[in-house]
């Protein structure tokens, strides 16, 4: 179809009304109907949807349906999506998931002026985790070297449809776990131009756990790590042995060995926990040299050592200990500076036990580990170029979209002293909130944004609520029309709340609820 722009390829498989958000934003973009289709391709669903996406198909000349027996999983829809676009760009999405109105009108926009083959949109997650480098500016011309990139392998990118093409990349089919990261890494090996928009947000990446969704089930670990490998095959026909092949496997060893430790946790059956860790010791010690553990966090580390060694028990806790990690906060003055706001404060991680310490010894800094850990994974650890690279992220969120952006911040690591000659780190961040640039780039959209830090210390991390002061409310900015930001007042909100009737709150709220209404329509 000529002067076609985008071709959208949606595969379906039994959503049931949470595919709704995803046809409303999708039917809803600013692009003009005549320059983008959208392509469903129904997996043999056998709820309502098959007569859904027929009707819309009759009633929306762009839209186009076809339904095939089910295969099990997105990788076979989508090739067949493919295969029917006819648009310049293809971009994927998921049944379940939704995008901002502008979201193909900005990532065609950037693709024509950057000339680039692939546009990786800002991803806002809903019960997901989306890596906060990614998209802390727009960029151009990025390739694989630039480490950021590779945190984020989902298909939910805008692809040159001849690029793609070329090159003949497709899905592998049938039931392939990590089916996306064999797609677009095959994608970034063909040296594409590739654009990063990361001041709008583009797709909204939903957690939903329906019981249909393929991602979801009960693991098998011995056919997830095969399928890993897979992906690390693809590694190994591109790079040859050393620096980049090793930065490119810590990648896989980080984000789906060493960081799912911490979800073996939630596994009730200790027997299937073992299953896992032997599983995950097995393919650390065959596919990973030992070289990669030089490029992992601290922590991270620490932890490949216990799972080299087959320490399981020492391995747990150690993810026990990280996952009720808090952060603490003090010193906190925060002021509204006309169409800004500045925040400083002191933030630091602590555990039921105290704030996280080390301690000098050796002319090496060593973790202060509890006796549950100790042993041969702390041992002979030098944390201090971890520590030096410890920082606290300032982070604007709006709760209602979870659209979230990194501030610039200037910091300041302090290690103090503690009892029994523990060092504490204490890092102080002294952050402007500009609304005309804080949105990545481009201006904050009006409203109340809620302030967190993330605060990472020698790899250990957490994320929490800004208050604005320590035991008091959590804090929240407000931009307003015209770009001055104000503090929120809770207490005072609180009086006025009590002078107003009930019924008229009540009423108020309804409008409230009505305008929201109105607005997604």
């Amino acid at each position: 179809m000529a002067g076609l722009k985008v071709s959208v390829v949606v595969p379906v498989y039994n959503p049931g009304p949470d595919i709704d958000d995803c046809i409303r934003t999708l039917l809803g973009q600013t692009m003009a109907d005549d320059e983008y289709e959208l392509i469903f391709v129904d997996d043999g669903s056998t709820d309502e949807t098959p007569a859904l996406l027929d009707r819309l198909a009759a009633e929306h000349a762009n839209v186009h349906v076809r339904h095939e027996e089910n295969s099990g999983w997105s990788g076979r829809p989508r090739n067949l999506g493919m295969e029917m676009a006819q648009g310049e760009f293809l971009y994927f999405v998921d049944n379940d998931d939704w995008l901002g109105e502008e979201a193909l009108e900005r990532l065609y926009a950037m693709a024509k002026a950057d000339d680039a083959d692939i546009v990786v949109g800002k991803v806002v997650g809903h019960g997901k985790s989306v890596p906060r480098n990614l998209f802390r500016r727009n960029r151009s011309g990025v390739d694989i070297e630039w480490e950021p990139l590779l945190w984020l392998l989902t298909p939910h990118k805008l692809f040159r449809r001849a690029f793609v093409e070329a090159h003949g990349i497709r899905f592998p089919e049938g039931r392939r776990r990590l089916e996306d990261h064999i797609f677009v890494m095959q994608a970034y090996f063909r040296q594409p131009r590739i654009s990063v928009l990361a001041d709008y947000p583009c797709y909204h990446w939903v957690l939903r756990d329906s019981g249909t969704n393929a991602s979801f089930g009960r693991l098998d670990p011995a056919s997830y790590f095969a399928d890993m490998g897979e992906v690390l095959d693809i590694v190994d026909a591109n790079v040859p042995p050393g620096a980049l092949r090793d930065r490119l496997y810590s990648r896989w060893y980080r984000g789906k060995m060493l960081q799912r430790v911490v979800a073996v946790l939630s596994n009730a059956d200790p027997v299937r926990r073992q299953a896992l860790y032997e599983e995950m010791h097995d393919v650390a010690v065959e596919r990973f040299p030992e070289s990669v553990d030089a490029l992992l966090p601290f922590n991270l580390q620490l932890r490949s050592r216990l799972l080299r060694a087959g320490a399981y028990d020492a391995l747990a806790n150690l993810a026990q200990l990280e996952r009720t990690l808090k952060v603490g906060t003090g010193d906190i003055d925060v002021r509204s500076e006309g169409k800004a706001a500045r925040l400083r404060l002191t933030a630091w991680l602590e555990s039921e036990d105290g704030p996280l310490a080390f301690r000098r010894q050796n002319g090496a800094v060593t973790w202060v580990a509890p006796a549950t850990v100790e042993g041969s994974a702390a041992d002979g650890l030098d944390a201090a170029p971890a520590l030096e690279k410890s920082v606290v992220q300032v982070l604007l969120k709006r709760l209602a979209t979870q659209e979230e952006y990194r501030v610039p911040a200037e910091l300041e690591r302090r290690l103090e002293q503690g009892p029994d000659g523990q060092l504490v780190p204490r890092l102080r961040v002294d952050a402007k909130i500009d609304a005309a640039t804080g949105a990545a780039g481009a201006p904050l959209e009006p409203g109340s944004w809620a302030v967190f830090v993330m605060v990472i210390v020698g790899g250990f991390r957490m994320a929490g609520r800004v208050h604005d002061a320590p035991g008091t409310e959590l804090l929240s900015l407000t931009v307003h029309g015209d770009g001055r930001v104000t503090t929120r007042a809770p207490r005072w909100r609180r009086r006025l709340r009590r002078r107003v009737p009930r019924p008229v709150l009540r009423a108020a709220r309804r409008t409230q609820r009505a305008v929201r209404r109105a607005r997604r329509r």
